[in-house]
């Protein structure tokens, strides 16, 4: 077992040895002999234990247990005791979820403070069964069907490759002791239940078949590997990215067929769900434009040619004052501020990020600030007053760019929407005496 576990290692390249390696240790046999091989390989390890105080008695016997474990390897442990029925009930999530979820987030934290390299966990090749008949009970498509991956990102298996039956060989031949869980003899827990009477089922009814499973297993890890690299290298052809934002021209998902399936993808890491998805794929389809698709972390905006992805930035109500129109101002953007005597050969540039004012129609201190929902201004040439809504629309503004536009105000009237258009009620006229001639420096 030890050349096998060795060959898994190389295979999908789990780890090396100069690496620091955190084991995930409960005291039960699987992770008693992983520790065991990655021990007796060379590797330099320390032990994590998480008692989630579920079996009383039990779970400090499992502790103990592990801490003894360690002396005897003379390796570091770490251990952290948790509320674990506290936490599911204030989180409303199932025990199993909560337990999952504070050992990982535990996990996570050792790695980054004490600069772990790998994270190793002791699955193994029934886990992965079991796994895969979750997934297909929940409707899981290929990424939950392919089952556990060996590795993924700093988390290894280095136990996949072997049975439930072999690690217990492997853990008599040794002398291993190890800790019984009473928990995995309940049939309260759906991975119990499939454990101890869907596998057998399966395996009296189709003889071999639960070898012919793990082979699929294989298949289907390989199939989903190739399928993220085309995925990957379809990604790079259609995501113009720029500091703030990921924009995907509109003509280019066009020809892709299923594209609720295709955008899906493209889209999972921005935390889109299915029907999220579903949703702006019949606003594609019906041509309209303008709407806005939500995910925990990030907006997904439908504009007239282009889809744009921006992360979310909790919206700022801020107001910035400016008492000097001499000089400039560096913050929240660059204004430049110059004041001439008007002469009827005055001579304005004709660029959107200076503009022109009559200064003795100034009142200080002017404001900068976001727009807000009902805001009017009269935009030069014009006599009435717009909503800034309908000029955004006008003038092609997409709702992303609307929330990065800085308004400057004279008392409560907008007087520059800055960088597109100033005020007419603050125009240079005839009767000018001073011009007030602001430069935008992006």
């Amino acid at each position: 077992m030890i050349e096998a576990f060795r060959e898994h290692i190389e295979r999908h390249e789990l780890c090396q040895k100069q690496e620091r390696i955190l084991v995930a240790v409960s005291g039960g046999v699987d992770s008693v002999v992983m520790l065991h091989l990655l021990h007796h390989s060379g590797y330099r390890l320390a032990v994590a234990h998480c008692n989630f105080q579920l079996r009383a008695e039990e779970s400090d016997g499992d502790e103990r247990f592990v801490r003894k474990l360690t002396e005897r390897y003379g390796i570091p442990i770490f251990v952290k005791s948790c509320d674990t029925r506290a936490y599911a009930e204030k989180e409303k999530i199932s025990i199993e979820m909560a337990a999952r979820r504070l050992r990982y987030n535990w996990f996570a934290a050792l790695l980054e403070t004490h600069q772990f390299q790998k994270l190793a966990i002791g699955h193994n090749k029934d886990d992965d069964a079991e796994t895969f008949f979750i997934k297909l009970l929940r409707g899981s498509g290929l990424d939950g069907l392919k089952g556990i991956l060996a590795k993924r990102e700093n988390i290894i298996r280095p136990l996949l490759f072997a049975s439930r039956e072999e690690i217990l060989t492997y853990a008599k031949e040794h002398q291993l002791p190890f800790r019984e869980d009473s928990s995995n003899d309940s049939d309260d827990y759906l991975r119990n239940r499939i454990r101890h009477h869907l596998l057998p089922f399966y395996e009296t009814e189709f003889p071999g078949g639960t070898k012919a499973l793990a082979e699929s297993l294989e298949k289907l890890k390989t199939t989903e590997a190739i399928f993220r690299q085309l995925l990957e290298e379809k990604k790079n052809q259609l995501f113009h990215r720029t500091d703030n934002e990921i924009s995907i021209d509109k003509s280019a998902i066009r020809p892709l067929e299923p594209k609720e399936a295709w955008l899906f993808f493209l889209l999972e890491d921005f935390g889109f769900n299915r029907s999220t998805i579903d949703d702006f794929c019949q606003t594609l389809e019906a041509s309209q434009t303008g709407q806005m698709f939500h995910a925990e972390n990030y907006t997904l905006l439908n504009d007239s040619n282009k889809l744009i992805i921006k992360k979310n930035v909790p919206a700022s109500g801020k107001e910035f004052f400016i008492n000097d129109l001499t000089g400039a101002v560096k913050e929240p953007l660059h204004l430049i501020f110059e004041q001439f005597p008007h002469h009827p050969g005055f001579s304005f540039a004709s660029d959107k990020t200076i503009a022109y004012f009559d200064a003795d129609k100034i009142t200080l201190p002017l404001k900068l600030r976001h727009w807000q929902t009902g805001d009017r201004f009269v935009p030069f040439g014009m006599r009435g007053s717009k909503l800034l809504s309908d000029f955004f629309s006008d003038e092609k503004i997409n709702r992303f760019e609307r929330e990065n536009l800085w308004l400057l105000l004279s008392g409560e009237e907008i007087i520059w929407v800055v960088g597109h258009r100033s005020s007419n009620r603050f125009r240079v006229t005839g009767k000018t005496k001073r011009i007030l001639k602001i430069t935008f420096r992006r």
